[in-house]
């Protein structure tokens, strides 16, 4: 499927989504969810592959600068000790609590850490979503902590992800080349000039 297909068919998912959630009094997340998922059955879309960086580099800031304009900074000032608390030490937290629970169903530590991380920051659209039912102060607490939160989760994400690959690095066996190391067993069978009578 080429590119201005695959556009035109997330257009038309999008748009009916939100309309049907709209209508129906249904979260529009959660109704474009439901389409993802059935468009992931389409076979010509399960080719389609999205770089990790493209999430980072363009649909992240669209959505973090669209929650700083909707965000009053007065009040981010009068709440600034409790959105630094929720951003750094209650993600922490929630990726410690996640990675402990994984540990126990037998994931090993450092990829616990890493799901840990990839999950404790909150989503700055489901708090967009949660906007209308929730006091204003509190929409702005999780408003502000979701502008902050990423950082603290890649810095978390980042460490977990580097002590995994060192730990695997270390304990994998050395390997080395047949043709680089001579064999034992050819050099104890090769005689020495003295035998030949050299």
């Amino acid at each position: 499927m080429i590119g201005l297909e695959l556009v035109v068919v997330l257009g038309v998912a999008v748009l009916l989504g939100n309309g049907l959630g709209e209508r129906y009094r249904i979260a529009p997340p959660v109704v474009l969810l439901v389409f993802g998922a059935l468009l992931g059955f389409v076979p010509a879309l399960r080719e389609v592959e999205l770089p990790p960086e493209a999430v980072l580099l363009i649909f992240l800031p669209v959505l973090l600068y669209w929650e700083s304009l909707t965000t009053s900074l007065r009040e981010i000032r009068r709440d600034l000790r409790g959105i630094m608390l929720m951003s750094t030490v209650l993600v922490i937290g929630t990726a410690g609590a996640v990675a402990t629970v994984a540990h126990e169903l037998g994931l090993a530590w450092g990829p616990a850490w890493v799901l840990g991380a990839a999950v404790a920051p909150t989503d700055a659209t489901a708090v967009g979503v949660l906007a209308k039912a929730l006091p204003r102060r509190n929409v702005t607490l999780l408003r502000a902590e979701s502008l902050i939160n990423d950082g603290t989760a890649l810095v978390v994400f980042g460490l977990a992800v580097g002590i995994t690959v060192g730990e695997e690095l270390s304990t994998s066996p050395s390997r080395t080349s047949p043709g680089c190391s001579p064999s034992p067993t050819s050099a104890e069978s090769r005689p020495e000039p003295w035998s030949r009578g050299w």
